[in-house]
């Protein structure tokens, strides 16, 4: 979405299909002006994905664009302004942080649901850096040989140690099966501007990775008594609801159903996984173990099943 090409600042968007491996365009922003590319900002959550954009002044105009119905819908604008900053989606709220301006540094946060950003606490000057989403917290990767992790609850950022880390900015990053990957970037400099220019440094064309489980970032999303509170509800904690078998039909995209003979238990798996992957979060496929019973014995089947 967004940014600048030989041409110059472009408002197009580029559709990348991993299952064709094909580019396609698609409906241009719908900004009055066109935004440099480091004042815009685009998160996915659910169905839609929400862009954030300073067009022309100190406040940020926010949209929404419906994978579904292909439209573009105006939401509430930001007035703050953020330019080199890092978004972050938890718990489907889009949350933006960091940035190189002059102003206090602040973490704003959107509530798609209700249409409104609110401040979050108190944020930090970090400009083009790189931010992910991490066991609820929000690691801002950049700059230091440290990984920050920002706590929405407790509005706290801290910082643990990241030996592997270069002074890199402008990279991109990665997480996965916990393993942190900082890909690409530039060495750490105030902007984009003097003789750097926009080209990276040659020296800085590496894939870097670190195991986050040896970073030991404690998680919170499991472990409060709230969030047990309303798992004991669903059917994956009744245990009565685990027992029997039960048959799922899937209707694929394009009209095919595949049925399934399982049991209870896993069919709530599978429900649990898919009303994940429906608001956003989760791994993007479910292994499916098929039972059939034969003359001789039992035969398990895997297949996939992607949303």
């Amino acid at each position: 979405m967004g940014g600048r090409s030989n041409d110059g600042v472009v408002k197009t968007v580029e559709v990348y299909d991993p299952k064709k491996d094909t580019w396609e365009k698609s409906d241009d922003l719908p900004f009055e002006n066109k935004v440099s590319p480091y004042r815009i900002y685009a998160e996915a959550i659910g169905k839609k994905i929400y862009v954030v954009a300073y067009e022309n002044s100190r406040y940020a105009t926010t949209y929404s664009y419906d994978l579904e119905t292909k439209k573009w819908d105006k939401k509430q604008k930001l007035n703050y302004e953020v330019t080199g900053g890092s978004t972050a989606v938890i718990d489907n709220k889009l949350y933006i942080l960091g940035g190189t301006h002059y102003i206090p540094q602040i973490v704003y946060v959107y509530d798609p649901e209700k249409d409104t950003w609110a401040e979050n606490g108190k944020g930090f000057k970090a400009g083009y850096y790189s931010a992910l989403a991490y066991k609820g917290k929000i690691l801002m990767t950049g700059g230091v040989s440290r990984i920050r992790v920002y706590d929405p609850k407790s509005q706290s950022v801290t910082a643990v140690t990241n030996p592997k880390a270069l002074y890199r900015m402008a990279h991109s990053s990665a997480i996965i099966d916990d393993t942190l990957y900082v890909i690409g970037g530039r060495e750490e400099n105030s902007s984009f501007g003097g003789s750097f220019g926009d080209n990276a440094n040659s020296n800085i064309k590496s894939v870097i990775s670190i195991s986050l489980k040896d970073l030991n970032i404690p998680s919170d999303s499991e472990e409060t008594p709230g969030d047990k509170d309303k798992e004991s509800t669903t059917p994956s904690e009744d245990n009565s609801a685990e027992d029997g078998d039960a048959l799922l039909v899937v209707t694929m995209v394009n009209g095919l159903q595949k049925e399934y003979q399982l049991s209870m238990k896993e069919v709530n798996g599978f429900l649990k996984w898919y009303k994940q992957r429906d608001a956003g979060e989760g791994p993007g496929f479910y292994e499916i173990d098929e039972h059939e019973q034969t003359t001789k014995g039992l035969l398990k089947v895997k297949g996939l099943c992607c949303v």
